[in-house]
């Protein structure tokens, strides 16, 4: 059956839009729903309201009929495993300092971040609508904001994250486990000036780089009680 036209009503930043298709032969709704952009890991329900019936996105378009699309529902992760790719560095940093496991490579290639997602079962955080239309890119967020701070309140809030940050539990450097070592044991490698009014450092387990609670620490930290601030603001206007 040819399936001329569809209406679809896509997710997009809580706005409602309208979009009309016209189509040379039936198509899934996976299909036309990306065909506008809108990455299949960004769907969350579809409804004819023509019938009122929810659809499942393998469904075949029907003539005429009017889709609404709402976006992709939070959700939680039992095991919070992130990968970004090379346009999302700074929130791979971000994601680290909160205590998420994130791995980050700005010379991996869309083909490169699919395989490596599906192989160590990491959620694919990335600015690509493209690489997000790849079959195997369900476990995948789209990243809409070019700011890290918006972009990290979104994943917080996307995974149902905020209760389970946990500051300074990963190396932002390579992101190996951070433990807390006796100051004796580091001394060697402790500027002078920072030995004399500070006792507690880490090491990461990795790639065995010191940290110390220096003015830069305390900066992101004050940086992420806003993001997470601005999580609990975002809430509660939604509940309104």
């Amino acid at each position: 059956m040819i399936s001329p036209s569809a209406l679809v009503y896509p997710p997009h930043s809580g706005h409602p839009a309208l979009v009309l298709r016209h189509l040379a032969e039936p198509s899934s709704l996976k299909d036309i729903i990306e065909s506008i952009g809108v990455p299949h890991c960004e769907i969350g329900t579809v409804f004819s309201l023509v019938t009122g019936l929810e659809l499942p996105l393998d469904a075949r378009t029907v003539d005429r009929d009017v889709l609404a699309v709402a976006g992709a529902r939070p959700r939680s992760l039992p095991t919070p495993r992130f990968l970004c790719d090379g346009h999302v560095g700074k929130l791979a940093l971000l994601l680290r300092v909160m205590g998420f496991d994130t791995a980050w490579d700005d010379s991996w290639s869309e083909p490169g971040m699919a395989r490596r997602g599906i192989n160590e079962k990491r959620t694919v955080l990335t600015r690509s609508r493209s690489l997000l239309k790849r079959a195997s890119m369900d476990n995948a967020m789209l990243i809409r904001s070019d700011d890290a701070d918006i972009q990290a309140t979104e994943v917080l809030r996307r995974f149902l994250l905020v209760s389970r940050v946990r500051l300074f539990g990963r190396c932002s450097k390579c992101n190996g486990r951070l433990r807390e070592v006796a100051k004796i044991d580091v001394t060697a490698r402790i500027p002078p000036r920072t030995a004399k009014w500070l006792d507690t450092y880490y090491l990461c387990h990795d790639c065995d780089h010191l940290f110390w609670e220096g003015t830069h620490v305390t900066a992101l930290r004050i940086r992420v009680e806003k993001i997470l601030a601005h999580c609990a603001e975002t809430d509660r206007s939604d509940e309104t």
